[in-house]
């Protein structure tokens, strides 16, 4: 018997029955997996449930809201939480805003309190004020709470919470659901930010922003109080003009923060619907009128000043339409006003700055602010640019605190310069005033000369007389004119010279008729200098004479003229300006009508002076005639005289050398040549 080794055989499955087997375990296991997943997987409509745990930010929120637009205003919150559930889309933007429209605007937001103690809530909406504003809770159940409704008919004080911008609270229990619905419409920007707190997060939130507000007002009450007592003070007009502007400024502000609404007019929401135009219109045309006042743009600006009425009519004309036409359009319309007004301004403080530049220096500097924060709330409302309601707020208040203190500065600085320019005029005022009273002495030094040489001439020589006759018309002029200065009337420089001028020559004149009757006739310095060749150049002389009978010829209504001369000469000053005095007063005595011609002109080597009027003439016997002492010839012209003028004026030729005579070729009138010979002509 042969015995084997081997195992006795066993029965074992075949290979495919085992692989099958396993493949049936394997989708076993994935369908479990995949059961167990589905089951924790959060359907699309879940990931739209705002979880609240804590205070939500509006980035938060805004990927969970839905919106729809009711053209109609027909929807009703029972109907957008049911049958019309499915008008809703999400919203795209990162905070609900639709710009300018007509339609209703409904938001959906579904939320999720998952905390195991926190019920009540508050939604935060950052805005003061909207014309319509509801907000309603619908809970799982399907029951309708309403957290706050508003209209033009309610006041502040029906607000669930008394906030200067809109809040609603509302409770979720913990673990319950809910869906918010809020219905709002603007007249203005259709723009909402929201967000969600707890009641401790919005009590921090509502301090924080009550003392960032308060802080502004604080500082814009100051700088109104201040120019109020510079009003008491000063009593001008650009500290008023100021008030207007830093008041409206204020009260834009606090109607911006919902402040006014609270505390102002909180019984009156139809007029804080509107009080957005009310108080822009407030600071446009209060802005105009300061820098009217501020510029003096009536008197220095006539262009920029009716720029500046312009904006005021047309503004004033913005507010009479907000009574009859739709406001949301004139609410957009007065956002372009307000840059243009700013940027008015801004110009205005540039044409004036071409010349007064540090007179209008932070004045320009103000408005420059102001030009930016226009820019960024026209962006926002014209352009559509995403502009935070935080940061534009903010930047207003920055932007009036800051123009209102420039605009202030810039009256102080202004009141600086008009002090330093009244000192300067002071300082000239006395300057001039000691000038009038050493003038006033010397005119008085110089009658009481006048005085006793007239007392001396009746006892003395016919040369005495000559010099009486001689200072009585330029005496006379010069009175006239002192006399006008010291009433106030400042000399310009060359008045002053001719004056000066005037008093060396009628000075120096007495001296010698003193000199040479009381102390043997020993010339004083003055006498010696006008004596001397060259003293006084040959337009000097002319300018001199001139100026001494401008008064009388005014006085007349004639016109007198001198032509200006290059030639000189060395013929003695006080000489000359005794012949041409009584020449000039000759012509000016015999003139009714015209004018009289006083120039000097070159004729070959000898220089000719030429005195010639408009009066009646006169023949060359009646020229020779009136070289007679003591002779006056008749005339309807003649308003006084002694006969002596001619004669003196002849004599002193004789005596010089000079050549007196009657110009022949006259047709009308009388015209006198008096010629220097070329060896005196310089």
């Amino acid at each position: 018997m042969i015995v084997s080794n081997h195992q006795p055989y066993r029965h074992a499955p075949p290979r495919g029955a085992a692989s099958h087997a396993a493949r049936k375990f394997l989708i076993l296991l994935i369908l479990v997996y995949a059961a167990l997943s589905l089951t924790t997987m959060p359907t699309k409509a879940d990931e739209r449930i705002l979880k609240l745990s804590g205070p939500t930010s509006t980035e938060a929120l805004a990927s969970r809201i839905d919106f729809y637009l009711d053209a109609d205003w027909s929807r009703s919150v029972a109907g957008m939480a049911g049958p019309d559930a499915g008008s809703f889309e999400p919203l795209t933007s990162p905070v609900p805003d639709f710009g300018y429209t007509k339609s209703a605007i409904w938001l959906r937001l579904r939320v999720q309190n998952v905390t195991d103690r926190q019920s009540e809530w508050v939604l935060y909406f950052r805005e003061n004020f909207k014309q319509v504003f509801e907000v309603h809770v619908v809970d799982a159940d399907g029951n309708a709470t309403t957290a706050i409704k508003q209209n033009r008919s309610t006041g502040f004080d029906t607000r669930p919470i008394q906030y200067p911008e809109l809040a609603a609270p509302f409770v979720i229990q913990p673990g319950q659901s809910a869906v918010i619905f809020v219905r709002y419409w603007s007249e203005g920007a259709s723009y909402l930010p929201i967000q969600i707190e707890t009641p401790t997060s919005f009590s921090a939130i509502s301090a924080k922003r009550t003392a960032k507000n308060f802080l502004y007002y604080g500082m814009m009450f100051l700088l109104i109080a201040c120019a109020l007592v510079a009003l008491v003070i000063f009593r001008h007009g650009v500290f008023l003009a100021y008030v207007a502007y830093s008041g409206s400024a204020l009260v834009f502000l606090m109607h911006a923060d919902g402040v006014a609404f609270q505390l102002l007019w909180p019984q009156f929401p139809g007029f804080n619907s509107v009080a957005s135009v009310a108080t822009g219109s407030g600071i446009i045309i209060s802005g105009a009128i300061y820098a009217r006042v501020f510029l003096k743009t009536r008197r220095l600006h006539p262009f920029m000043d009716k720029l500046l009425l312009l904006l005021i009519c047309g503004t004033l004309a913005i507010d009479v339409a907000s009574f009859f036409l739709d406001n949301q359009p004139i609410k957009r319309l007065l956002v372009l006003v307000a840059l243009s007004a700013t940027i008015i301004f801004t110009l205005s403080g540039l044409v004036a700055a071409r010349t007064r530049f540090k007179e209008v220096r932070f004045f320009v500097l103000a408005w420059l602010g102001a030009v930016m924060s226009a820019l960024l709330m026209t962006a926002r409302h014209w352009i559509g640019i995403e502009v935070s309601q935080d940061f534009q707020y903010d930047s207003m208040r920055m932007v009036m605190v800051f123009d209102a203190s420039m605009m202030g500065l810039a009256i102080v600085d202004r009141y600086n310069q008009m002090r330093a320019s009244r000192q300067a005029a002071l300082r000239a005022n006395l300057s001039q005033t000691q000038r009038n009273l050493e003038l006033s002495a010397r005119l008085q030094e110089l009658e009481r000369q006048f005085s006793l040489a007239d007392e001396i001439a009746r006892s003395q020589d016919d040369a005495l007389k000559d010099t009486i006759h001689d200072l009585r018309q330029p005496l006379h002029a010069l009175r006239l004119r002192i006399h006008g200065m010291l009433q106030g009337d400042l000399a310009k420089d060359d008045d002053a010279e001719e004056v000066e001028g005037a008093f060396r020559y009628m000075e120096t004149l007495v001296n010698e008729r003193l000199a040479s009757v009381g102390d043997g006739g020993e010339p004083t310095s003055s006498m010696r200098q006008a004596a001397e060749p060259g003293a006084v150049s040959l337009q000097d002389t002319l300018t001199s004479v001139h100026a001494m009978f401008l008064p009388d010829a005014e006085a007349k209504g004639l016109r007198f003229k001198l032509a200006a001369t290059t030639a000189e000469t060395a013929a003695p000053a006080l000489a000359l300006m005794r012949v041409l005095s009584n020449i000039v007063a000759n012509a000016i005595n015999y003139t009714d009508a015209g004018g009289v011609l006083l120039g000097a002109r070159r004729i070959g080597g000898d220089i000719r002076i030429e005195v010639h009027d408009l009066g009646p003439g006169m023949s060359a016997e009646d020229f020779a005639r009136a070289q007679g002492r003591s002779v006056r010839l008749e005339s309807g012209g003649l308003t006084e005289g002694h006969g002596l003028g001619l004669a003196i004026a002849k004599q002193i030729c004789d005596r010089e050398g000079w050549r007196l005579e009657l110009c022949s070729r006259r047709s009308t009138g009388s015209g006198v040549l008096l010629t220097l010979p070329s060896a005196i002509a310089v």
